[in-house]
C-alpha cells in the first residue's frame, strides 16, 4: 500500500511515515518524488511502500493512535511549522513561516469536511485562508407508539419507545502541527412525551372505542413500555343449558358412557335400576341461567350463546306438576326417552325362569332376580333386567336390556322388531346402490359394444350379476327373509315379485330394457321411507360377558364385564367395552358408528372381526394378529400384535390404521 508524506526535510518525512505506519526506519521503503529548496520555502515529498499490507481500518486506527500522541506532544514540530487547534468547536489555523510545514488535520470517518468547497478525508493540509466547513451528524429525537390487538379484538396493548436526539460539536484540542478532528456530544434532547389524548386518538384510528383503560395509559405514557393493556372488551356470558335432575337411579355404566360421548344424558333411552311408588318424584327440570351479550373493543356486540332448552314430556304412568316437575301416577319402573318420561308396570320374577315359571311375556318391564335356564324365552314390551346368568335362551325386549350375569349360547335382541327393520333398511340401501351401478355399467357396455353387437339387455345384466355383481343374489335372499320375518305386506306384494322375476336365477334374461331395474329402485326407496317412520327410539343392551351368543341392539351394546368369546355383536349405534381388562376374542363385532375395545384376539391368533360403516371408527387398546378391521368395503388384517390402534377412512378414501407395534 503506497502513501505520500510531505515535510520541510527528508528526515521529518521519514520520521512521520514511520510513526504513522508503525514501522521501523530500516524497514521503510520510499522514494523522493518532490524536493524544493527555496529561500522562503523548503519542501520534501516522499512516497513509501510498506513491507506489510495494512487494511484501511488498521491504518486509520494506527493514524488515530499516533495523532493522539501528536496532539499531546508540543515538541514534535518545528517552530516554523503551521499550527492548528480546536477551540469551542472551531478550527483555528496558523500558517507556517520560513519554509515550515503547513498545519494538518486528520478527519475521523464519521465527520464530513469540505475544504474550499471540496469534500476531503484522511490527513489534509490546511491554511489560514482555507475555507473549512465541518458537518457533524445530528440524531433527531424520535418516539414510537405501537398499538396491537388480539385476534378476537377483545384486548388492545400499547408499546412505547422514546429515543433521544444528539447534537455533536468538535472536541477541543491543544495547538499542534497536526490534530485529529473528533466529535463529542454537546447536547441531548428528549422527544415530546405522548399524552393521553394522543394515545386515544391513535386508538380511534384502529377502531378502538370501547373499554379503554385510561389509568394504564396515564401510568405508562411517559416511559418506555412493552405490551401494556390499554383496552379490554366485555366477554359474553353464555346462557346455561337447562338440565334434568333425575330422582331415580340410573345405570351408572350407561350414564357415564353417554356423558363422555355427548355431554348429556337425555337424548337416548335410559332405564332405571329400581322401581318407584305412586306419587314419587321422578325428575325435575332446572332451567339454565340467562346469558349476557358482550362487546369487543371496537364496540361490536358479541352475542352470547343460547343455552339448550329442554321441553319435558310425560307418557304413561306419570304426570307433570307445575312446569318442571314429574311424578309417578302408578307403581312401576321409570324410564326416559328423548326427554319423554314413562312409568311402566313391572313384572317381577323372584326366582329363576325355568319350567316352573314357564316363558315370560309382559307388555311392561320385566325384572328377573334369578337366572334364565336353558330353553326359556323372555319377551317384553319394554325393558328387561336379569340379575344372574342366561343359558341357551331367547331374550327379546323393545326397551333397554341389562343382564348382569354371564350369557351362554343365547340370543339377545334389544329393540324388538326394530333390529330386523334396521337390517331390512340396510339391505334395501345396498340393493339400491348395486342396481344403480349395474344400470350405469349396462349403459357403458351398450354404448361401446363391449360384449359385441346383438346382445340383449337381459343377457348383459345376467352376465354382470354372475361376474361383477355377485353379492346381488345374496342381498335378494336377505331381503326376502326380512320381508317374511317382519311381515312386510307391501314388500311381499310389490318388491318380492320383482326380485324373483328380474334378479334371481335365470330371470334377468327376461328383462327387455335395463331401465326396468329403476322400478325395483323406486320400490326400495318407498319401503325404506315407510319402515324408517315405524322405527322406535334406539335402545341399549348392556351385558357383562357372553360366549357363543348373538347380541343385537337398535342402539348401543355396552360390555361392562369380562367381555365376549366367539360371539356375534350387532349394534345399530356403537359397541363399547368399558372395563380395562375386558376382552373381545373371536366372533364378529359389527356397529354402524364406532367400536371401542380394550383387548382384541389372543396371543394364539384367534380370528376376530371388527366391522363399522364407511364413516365409522374403530379403537383398540391392544389387538393381536389375525384381527380383521373392516370399514365400509375396505379390509385390513393385522399381522403383528399392536397397541393404541385407531382405524378409519381418511379424506382420500383410504383405510388408515394408526398403531404401535408391540
Amino acid at each position: 500500500m503506497k502513501d505520500t508524506f510531505k515535510a520541510v526535510s527528508l528526515e521529518k518525512c521519514i520520521k512521520e511515515a514511520c510513526e504513522l505506519l508503525n514501522i521501523e526506519e530500516d524497514k521503510l521503503k520510499y522514494e523522493i518524488i518532490e524536493e524544493k529548496n527555496g529561500f522562503f520555502c523548503k519542501k520534501v515529498t516522499i512516497k513509501v511502500q510498506c513491507s506489510e499490507e495494512l487494511n484501511d481500518e488498521k491504518k486509520m486506527r494506527t493514524i488515530l493512535d499516533k495523532t493522539d500522541n501528536i496532539n499531546n506532544k508540543q515538541d514534535t514540530y518545528d517552530q516554523n511549522d503551521g499550527m492548528v487547534k480546536i477551540e469551542n468547536g472551531e478550527v483555528i489555523v496558523t500558517n507556517p513561516i520560513e519554509g515550515g510545514a503547513p498545519a494538518c488535520i486528520i478527519i475521523d470517518p464519521s465527520i464530513k469536511v469540505n475544504i474550499d468547497g471540496k469534500q476531503v478525508s484522511g490527513k489534509v493540509e490546511i491554511y489560514e485562508e482555507s475555507s473549512i466547513e465541518v458537518f457533524l451528524e445530528k440524531v433527531v429525537p424520535t418516539r414510537h407508539l405501537d398499538i396491537s390487538m388480539d385476534n378476537e379484538k377483545m384486548e388492545a396493548y400499547m408499546s412505547l419507545t422514546y429515543t433521544p436526539g444528539n447534537i455533536y460539536t468538535l472536541k477541543d484540542c491543544n495547538e499542534n502541527n497536526t490534530v485529529h478532528l473528533e466529535k463529542t456530544l454537546k447536547e441531548q434532547i428528549m422527544p415530546n412525551k405522548y399524552t393521553l389524548a394522543e394515545v386515544k386518538e391513535e386508538l380511534s384510528k384502529f377502531g378502538v372505542i370501547y373499554g379503554i383503560i385510561e389509568e394504564n395509559i396515564s401510568k405508562n405514557v411517559e416511559k418506555d413500555c412493552i405490551s401494556v393493556p390499554i383496552a379490554k372488551g366485555d366477554h359474553p356470558l353464555d346462557e346455561k343449558d337447562d338440565i334434568i335432575e333425575y330422582k331415580f337411579p340410573i345405570d351408572e355404566c350407561i350414564k357415564k358412557l353417554i356423558e363422555d360421548e355427548k355431554g348429556k344424558v337425555d337424548f337416548k333411552s335410559i332405564g332405571s335400576v329400581q322401581a318407584v311408588k305412586k306419587g314419587d318424584l321422578i325428575a325435575v327440570k332446572i332451567e339454565g341461567a340467562p346469558g349476557k351479550n358482550g362487546k369487543d373493543i371496537t364496540g361490536k356486540v358479541k352475542k352470547c350463546k343460547t343455552g339448550k332448552k329442554i321441553k319435558i314430556k310425560t307418557g304413561d304412568g306419570c304426570q307433570l306438576q307445575g312446569n318442571n316437575t314429574i311424578v309417578a301416577t302408578i307403581d312401576g319402573k321409570p324410564c326416559v326417552r328423548n326427554n319423554a318420561f314413562y312409568v311402566y308396570q313391572i313384572h317381577e320374577v323372584k326366582s329363576d325362569v325355568d319350567l316352573k315359571t314357564g316363558n315370560i311375556e309382559f307388555v311392561g318391564d320385566i325384572i328377573v332376580y334369578g337366572a334364565v335356564k336353558e330353553g326359556m324365552k323372555i319377551l317384553s314390551g319394554n325393558s328387561i333386567t336379569i340379575k344372574k346368568q342366561v343359558e341357551r335362551s331367547m331374550i327379546k325386549g323393545k326397551g333397554d336390556i341389562i343382564i348382569d350375569g354371564n350369557i351362554i349360547t343365547s340370543n339377545i335382541i334389544g329393540g324388538g322388531q326394530d333390529v330386523l327393520k334396521l337390517d331390512y333398511i340396510d339391505d334395501l340401501t345396498k340393493m339400491k346402490d348395486n342396481l344403480k351401478r349395474l344400470m350405469e355399467t349396462v349403459e357403458e357396455i351398450k354404448k361401446y359394444d363391449l360384449l359385441g353387437q346383438g346382445r340383449k339387455d337381459g343377457e348383459i345384466i345376467k352376465i354382470l350379476i354372475e361376474n361383477k355383481f355377485k353379492n346381488l343374489p345374496i342381498l335378494c335372499g336377505s331381503i326376502i327373509k326380512n320381508i317374511i320375518l317382519i311381515d312386510d305386506v307391501q314388500g311381499e306384494e310389490i318388491l318380492l315379485p320383482m326380485i324373483r322375476g328380474k334378479l334371481i336365477g335365470l330371470s334377468p334374461v327376461n328383462i327387455k330394457h335395463y331401465v326396468e331395474l329403476q322400478d325395483i329402485i323406486n320400490s326400495c326407496s318407498e319401503i325404506m321411507n315407510r319402515v324408517k317412520g315405524e322405527l322406535a327410539l334406539p335402545v341399549n343392551v348392556k351385558i357383562s360377558y357372553c360366549q357363543d351368543s348373538t347380541i343385537s341392539s337398535s342402539g348401543d351394546i355396552i360390555v361392562s364385564g369380562k367381555g365376549e368369546y366367539v360371539s356375534n355383536l350387532d349394534a345399530n349405534g356403537a359397541i363399547y367395552f368399558t372395563q380395562d381388562k375386558s376382552i373381545a376374542r373371536g366372533g364378529e363385532l359389527k356397529a354402524k358408528r364406532e367400536i371401542k375395545c380394550k383387548t382384541v384376539g389372543s396371543e394364539g391368533g384367534v380370528s376376530t372381526k371388527l366391522i363399522v360403516e364407511k364413516s365409522g371408527h374403530i379403537w383398540a387398546d391392544i389387538a393381536y394378529q389375525n384381527t380383521i378391521f373392516i370399514i365400509g368395503q375396505k379390509e385390513y388384517l393385522l399381522e403383528r400384535p399392536s397397541k393404541d390402534i385407531h382405524a378409519y377412512i381418511d379424506n382420500k378414501d383410504e383405510l388408515i390404521i394408526d398403531k404401535f407395534v408391540l
